[in-house]
This record gives structure tokens, C-alpha cells and sequence, in this order.
């Protein structure tokens, strides 16, 4: 029996985790696997850490969860003594799963999976995946060229969101949806000030509604004192697809809308103190993924002061009530999925996985 452990501690990598977990258990035999994770990973894999309990973003918002973030990181370890597994993969989350490997110092087989973005900041820590992973699993094609040329050894399939999300050609609902983040702190940064560009939208377009999208670690009465009397819908792509349009935070949100081709803008706010470090350290012209696949501006980026009621609400209406700007953005964005193929990325990985470890296929 060969043991895999896979960690995950974001909502996007507890998803991807959880269909590589499917894949093998359905096409594999003589695999068990361990995971520290989420509620998707849950439903796929014997558990030992929830490690969306304790994910969060920004440098200071790190430093204050600290204490924490140390003892699940202990357990984490314990937990890799215990089950002493035959392959770890790494999913994305970066600062806790470079630690980790870094740690394990290579006593067992590491795949990273999703790339922690190196090629916009904190490049050094290229030389640690170089020396404590053996492959790199990538999900996006660019990526591929930038590991090759550090000379690791790194494979792309294809993005994993193009195997669950599928364009129903869902009617537009006159809705505007707000995607505050996937972790409370994110939340808390965003969702009061698009509560205010909220009410200034209203005045302009009476007729449209509001609500909140959800994801699924995330409770409903989380948003309630934020957001009194605003819907909060679950995470689904029909409640994204049906959308006239959706106020954002950055992350793997703005690819979930880019391949349901809802126009969109992108926000995203951090504490002074983080934001005045990062702005320093990233090197990108853009921060949304579907400009940085596209090389140039496709949706608004409202980063930091820019991300006011104000200016996020003049943004919105313009793309409302101009079709001609709409009906661009809507083509530019239905661009974006030709980028992230080929599909099947998930079951060419198993397959990968599998040829590593010699699984016997069922």
C-alpha cells in the first residue's frame, strides 16, 4: 500500500486536492491517502488536520495568527512522522508548505502543485523548491518556461478549473455579486467597502440586486453584521454565471468568472503595514490573473486606496450602462479560457502520480 499525503490550505487547493484524490482512488489501486486540508479533500481522504481553519493572508495578518499557524505546523509534522508516507504534494500556500518542505529536508518524495508565484516576488525562494521538491506541477503554461529555465523539472497539464466549470449560457439576471475572498481576514478587508459602493450603485440602478457569494468554508452568518439585509448565496457557477456583473477580490476567483465570462473588476485592500512591504517586493505590472494571462489590462484592478466605494462604483456603472464597453469585455474575456488548456489536467496528473509511485491501475 503506498501512502500519499496531500496539503492543501486554501479553498482553491482543497478543490484541486480533492479531484486529484478522486482520480486516483477511481482509476488506482493500492493508494491511501492522508490529507490536511478542507471540506472537499474531507470527502476524499482520511483527514488529519482541517488546514483552512488557520489560512490567512498579508504579512501582519500572518504575524498575528502566529502562534497558531506554529502549533498546527508542529502537528503537521507529527502527523507526516506518524504516517510516513511514500509521496507528499504540496498544493499552493506557500509560506506554510515552502516551511514544511524546507523542514523535511528530503526525507521523503515532494510534488509541489500550483506554483507559489516566484516569478512575481520572493524569487530566492526558487532555490528552495529547487533543492527541497522533486517536481513541479504547474497550472499555468508560462510557469512552465520559468521553472525550465531554473532547470527543475516541471510538467503542465492544464488548469483543473476548466474540468468542473461549464458555460450553461445561464440567462443574465439583473444581480451585481460581491466575492469579498475565500479567508475571513480578506473578508473583513473588502466586503464593508463594497457594501458602500453598494449603496451608491443602488442610487444609479434601482432595479438591480445584490448579493454575496459564499464559499463553502466560510459560515452564512459570518457576513451578517457586515452585510444586513444582502443575500449570501452559496458558491455555485450558476449563481456566477447568471450575474450581470461581480465585484471581486483577486485570487482563483477571477478565473472562475474569466471562463463564465462575466464581466467583472478586481479589488484588493491589505493593512498599511503589508501593503507598503508587498508593493516594494512584487514586480508585476497587474495582480489579477486574467490580465497577467492576457499581458494586458482586460478587467479594472482597484488595489488599495484606488479600492474606495467611490471609485469602485463609477467602475461598475460604466461597464452597466455602456453595452459597447460590456459587450468588449465580455469578448476579451472569453479569450481567457483558450489559454489555460488543454483540458484533463487532473487525471494526467493521477496518471503521473501514479507511474511514480507504480500503481496498479483497477
Amino acid at each position: 500500500m503506498k501512502k500519499i499525503i496531500i496539503i492543501a490550505g486554501d479553498k482553491s487547493g482543497d478543490l484541486y486536492g480533492a479531484m486529484l484524490c478522486k482520480q486516483l482512488k477511481e482509476k488506482y489501486m493500492g493508494v491511501e491517502i492522508f490529507s490536511f486540508g478542507g471540506e472537499h479533500l474531507a470527502r476524499h481522504s482520511t483527514q488529519r488536520i482541517n488546514l483552512l481553519e488557520h489560512s490567512v493572508s498579508g504579512i501582519f495578518e500572518v504575524l498575528l495568527c502566529l502562534k497558531d499557524l506554529l502549533e498546527t505546523y508542529s502537528q503537521a509534522l507529527h502527523e507526516i512522522a506518524s504516517i510516513d508516507p511514500d509521496l507528499i504534494i504540496l498544493i499552493d500556500f506557500p509560506d506554510f508548505n515552502l516551511q514544511l518542505a524546507k523542514n523535511l529536508n528530503n526525507k521523503y518524495h515532494i510534488f509541489y502543485y500550483v506554483s507559489p508565484q516566484v516569478w512575481a516576488w520572493r524569487k530566492r525562494r526558487v532555490e528552495s523548491i529547487k533543492r527541497y521538491v522533486n517536481r513541479m506541477i504547474v497550472i499555468f503554461r508560462f510557469e512552465e518556461d520559468f521553472y525550465r529555465k531554473e532547470k527543475m523539472e516541471v510538467y503542465y497539464f492544464g488548469h483543473p478549473l476548466l474540468e468542473v466549470i461549464e458555460k450553461k449560457n445561464i440567462e443574465t439576471q439583473k444581480i451585481i455579486s460581491l466575492m469579498p475572498g475565500s479567508r475571513k481576514n480578506e473578508i473583513r478587508n473588502h466586503l464593508p467597502t463594497m457594501m458602500k459602493a453598494k449603496e451608491i450603485i443602488e442610487k444609479e440602478l434601482p432595479g438591480y440586486k445584490f448579493r454575496i457569494i459564499r464559499p463553502e468554508n466560510i459560515p452564512a452568518q459570518f457576513y451578517i453584521k457586515m452585510a444586513p439585509n444582502t443575500e449570501v448565496a452559496d458558491h455555485t457557477y450558476q449563481a456566477i454565471e447568471e450575474s450581470a456583473f461581480i465585484i471581486t477580490s483577486s485570487g482563483t476567483a477571477t478565473i472562475e468568472i474569466s471562463i463564465l465570462e462575466v464581466p467583472f473588476l478586481v479589488i484588493y485592500k491589505l493593512n498599511i503595514f503589508s501593503w507598503h512591504i508587498l508593493r516594494k517586493l512584487v514586480k508585476l505590472r497587474f495582480i489579477a490573473m486574467t490580465n497577467i494571462l492576457a499581458g494586458r489590462k482586460v478587467v479594472e484592478e482597484l488595489i488599495q486606496d484606488k479600492a474606495n466605494p467611490q471609485t469602485i462604483a463609477q467602475t461598475a456603472l460604466r461597464y452597466l450602462k455602456d453595452e459597447a464597453e460590456y459587450a468588449e469585455l465580455k469578448n476579451d474575456l472569453g479569450r481567457i479560457k483558450n489559454i489555460l488548456g488543454p483540458r484533463g489536467a487532473t487525471a494526467s496528473f493521477a496518471d503521473s502520480v501514479a507511474k511514480y509511485l507504480s500503481l496498479t491501475k483497477l
